[in-house]
């Protein structure tokens, strides 16, 4: 079995940590963490639309397979059709197949991953913005909240309750708007303003049921396997961001002194550990958080960097063993999970659970779907959270979600008055 504890390498930025194998004489095995960072297929060539697209690289997919829609809590299920759809696509004759979809927050509900035939990563993505329709302002005709303030800060109150009575640590808690506009949109169109807005984020489009899309720009990376290298970035602990820099700074002088988000980071970032040493010969984790800033908001932020066991999981995999971290649901995890099912009041869907793609070959990378909406034709649904803990005010919380509601009112290019 393996222990994990903590110890510094760097005077500031990484603590090392150290995997403990502990065999059946008792003998202890010291493993130390050192690492430099770097259906059918009778659909063939139906256009599908996707994107996923980081500040390093657009995700540019190819002629369209098939989708696939098993839960991914039917792991057996699950991994074995998308290995029979890799092999088979490949028996075709196509060498780079490349599924990129989408799982939701609760993994028993169905998945969303669409299989392509091909597929290449594009380093310069200002052609592909170029040629994406520029979309003029948005009209929006109707708004509909599907949490009330009032609802959503009693089960604030409710958290706070469960913390007094030892049964729950951390809750994310979350709202979700509807807007009704006064015509049909097309995932392109909105996908230029995705890119442009924000070009640091984690952009997406991938096609769900229905005909419907979810899109976003997530902050958050859950996964990321290129070989044997993994890398993770969980988000925990936020302000909003200001237009005044010297607001800013006080900010970020808070989120670093702020005894109530640092402890809800290092539930994060111990529960990754927890989940991630074990499929690990060498890891590392940032000895304190940094501050990553978004177009809308201001996070801590700590990066994981680790070399996989030759036989560990793949990327999909590897993710779906983190998801969801406490960063979206809470801790413990199945109780935080069960008091959100219970309490939240609305069925979050795709919200807070996995996007990304995946090779044949079992590299990828996935995000936490965050900072999105779930489009369909002429509506938009919107949502936000907020984490949870000791000492959470429920007016601050709920005034939190509406910041991060910001980053996708902004590509509809109108603040919303409706």
């Amino acid at each position: 079995m393996f222990q994990y504890f903590y110890t510094p390498i760097f005077k500031k930025k990484y603590y090392r940590i150290c995997l403990k194998k502990i065999n059946v004489r008792g003998d202890i095995q010291m493993m130390q963490t050192q690492i430099s960072v770097e259906q059918n297929l009778d659909h063939i060539g139906q256009k599908k639309f996707s994107c996923f697209s980081t500040k390093n690289y657009y995700l540019e997919v190819n002629e369209f397979v098939k989708t696939v829609n098993t839960p991914a809590a039917n792991t057996a299920l699950f991994n074995d059709e998308i290995a029979k759809c890799f092999e088979e696509i490949k028996k075709q004759g196509h060498q780079n197949p490349v599924l990129i979809g989408a799982i939701p927050f609760d993994i028993t509900k169905k998945s969303s991953l669409n299989f392509y035939a091909d597929h290449k990563k594009i380093t310069q993505a200002s052609s592909t913005i170029n040629s994406l329709k520029k979309h003029n302002n948005i009209e929006v005709i109707n708004k509909s909240l599907l949490i009330q303030r009032q609802k959503f800060e009693g089960t604030v109150q409710l958290a706070l309750d469960a913390f007094e009575k030892k049964k729950v640590e951390k809750v994310v808690l979350s709202q979700a708007v509807e807007y009704e506009f006064n015509h049909h949109q097309e995932p392109e169109n909105l996908l230029a303003a995705l890119l442009k807005q924000n070009p640091n984020a984690y952009n997406f489009v991938i096609p769900v049921e229905h005909n419907n899309y979810i899109l976003g720009a997530s902050p958050e990376l859950l996964l990321s396997k290129q070989g044997r290298i993994v890398t993770s970035n969980p988000l925990a602990g936020s302000r909003p961001k200001s237009q005044i820099s010297e607001k800013n700074f006080v900010s970020q002088q808070e989120l670093n002194h702020s005894e109530k988000d640092q402890h809800e980071h290092r539930i994060v970032v111990e529960n990754i550990i927890r989940n991630l040493a074990t499929h690990c010969v060498e890891l590392k984790v940032s000895e304190f958080p940094d501050i990553l800033e978004t177009s809308t908001m201001l996070h801590l932020s700590s990066e994981f960097q680790g070399v996989l066991k030759q036989q560990a999981p793949n990327a999909l995999n590897l993710a779906l063993e983190l998801h969801p971290t406490p960063a979206v649901c809470g801790s413990p995890t199945n109780v935080a999970k069960q008091f959100i099912l219970d309490h939240e009041g609305y069925d979050r869907h795709y919200y807070t659970g996995l996007v990304g793609w995946m090779d044949a070959e079992g590299n990828g990378e996935w995000v936490v779907t965050i900072r999105c909406g779930l489009l369909s034709e002429n509506k938009m649904r919107l949502y936000a959270g907020a984490g949870i803990v000791e000492g959470s005010d429920a007016e601050a919380e709920w005034l939190e979600t509406e910041a991060k509601m910001q980053t996708m009112l902004n590509i509809l290019n109108t603040k919303i008055a409706v």
